[in-house]
């Protein structure tokens, strides 16, 4: 792989257009042609991407164009061209197409695709281009969210793999983790199944406090900074929809009806209630004459927002004091031994996240530590590895999971008893995503 000099971004507009374009100028020191559908948007491009990593210095190697007037030259003298249009195959390869057509052989051309098929969109290139043809799936906001998926299919070039792999790692300061070509990757895999079989479990039980009461349950004590559901509405229902989706329609796993999109997540949609980004969702937030803020969550049953409860369960509170005290096996003994349908819950959706995150080692991932890495470094979620260390070890994770009625996947059952199965301390403090 030749040393990366000049990168076109197409998409420059976006907000992941153009945080990754900042990221790439500020610490890869390249110029980047901005393109988008017009100069304009090109240029908003650009001050986006100036703000993103909070120094004037890369304006001057950003040079804003549209797709119509400046795409065929600007790729033709790029070293990587970094395309991130909209989530379809039907705007994605007319774009490959042209790039096809105008790139140097040698040129690296990526996709930040979150779950499309790398070797399908590989195919409008030839050989050459193939084999330097990849997934970079980096991750909202860039600056602060340095995972990228670095995604593979059998066109590749293992040395170039490698090679496109120190850069990403070295120069841009990414936290890359190495996927294969499979729906939805790594994280989203994991990061939505859990989302989704949450919403599902707020359905049912709607009459205990529904989406609020399934938040409280999987809130910072379970090892993530913000509630599967408030992840749903902060990505966007959309979003979530269109993920969930390709997961289910192009995959057989064990896991496969928790992809199936709730029936009230359909309506919100339908509805334009899409939710942060569109003033509502899951739940909103509204502002009353007197400017006090009052917050309200979507009740499933009756279609109406209801005044976002408070909850007083006792386990999660003495789980939470033990996270405060930096006792995290010891948070994890609460929610082991605590009675009470929350805390089954609890237990159940824990299990599930790891016993799911371990199972993809093989058919998507090479090794556990890149599952871990993608959840860490990607969602900001405690990996599924550190869980078995702070619930005890292999056995009394097994021991959970066959309670919760969770399938014990292969590499958790060949675990050696007494050794650390959470490799990735040096690297990501697990401990750190705990909140109490």
């Amino acid at each position: 792989m030749r040393e990366i000099k000049t990168v076109t971004i197409l998409g420059a507009n976006g907000a992941m257009g153009s945080g990754s374009a900042g990221v790439i100028a500020a610490f890869g020191g390249a110029k980047v042609h901005m393109l988008a559908r017009d100069v304009e948007k090109a240029k908003q491009g650009i001050e986006a991407a100036v703000a993103s990593v909070k120094t004037d210095t890369i304006r001057a190697r950003m040079i804003p164009g549209s797709y119509d007037a400046d795409l065929e030259k600007a790729v033709a003298e790029s070293d990587w061209v970094f395309e991130l249009v909209a989530e379809s195959y039907e705007v994605k390869e007319p774009i490959n197409a042209r790039i096809a057509k105008a790139r140097r052989p040698g040129t690296i051309v990526s996709t930040v695709s979150s779950g499309l098929s790398i070797g399908r969109l590989a195919k409008a290139y030839d050989e050459d281009g193939q084999k330097h043809y990849y997934g970079t799936h980096f991750f909202n906001p860039p600056y602060k969210m340095i995972l990228c998926e670095l995604v593979t299919h059998s066109g590749n070039d293992k040395k170039v793999t490698q090679a496109l792999g120190e850069y990403l790692d070295k120069v841009l300061g990414r936290a890359v983790v190495y996927t294969n070509d499979t729906p939805a990757f790594a994280g989203n895999r994991i990061g939505f199944q859990l989302m989704n079989e949450v919403a599902h479990f707020a359905e049912k039980y709607a009459d205990k406090g529904g989406i609020a009461l399934m938040d409280e349950i999987m809130s910072g004590y379970t090892g993530r900074a913000m509630g599967p559901l408030a992840t749903a509405d902060f990505v966007g229902l959309d979003v979530h929809k269109a993920i969930v989706d390709n997961i289910y329609d192009n995959t057989k796993d064990e896991a496969h009806e928790t992809f199936k999109l709730p029936g009230y997540f359909q309506k919100l949609i339908d509805a334009g209630k899409l939710g942060m980004k569109s003033g509502g969702g899951l739940t909103k937030v509204v502002k009353h004459a007197d400017g006090k803020r009052e917050k309200f969550v979507y009740n499933i049953k009756t279609g109406e927002y209801d005044p976002y409860p408070k909850f007083d369960i006792p386990f999660i509170k003495e789980a939470r004091q033990k996270i405060k005290d930096s006792d995290y096996k010891g948070a994890m003994d609460i929610v082991k031994n605590a009675s009470g349908f929350e805390a089954e819950i609890a237990r159940y959706f824990i299990s599930r996240y790891i016993s799911y995150s371990l199972s993809l080692v093989g058919e998507v991932v090479d090794t556990k530590e890149n599952t871990d890495g993608a959840m860490g470094f990607g969602f900001n979620w405690v990996p599924a590895s550190a869980f078995v260390d702070f619930l005890g070890g292999p056995k009394e994770t097994i021991k959970m999971m066959e309670a919760s009625k969770i399938p014990v996947p292969k590499l958790l059952k060949d675990a050696k008893e007494g050794k650390k199965f959470y490799e990735l301390g040096d690297k990501l403090d697990a401990r750190s995503l705990f909140k109490g």
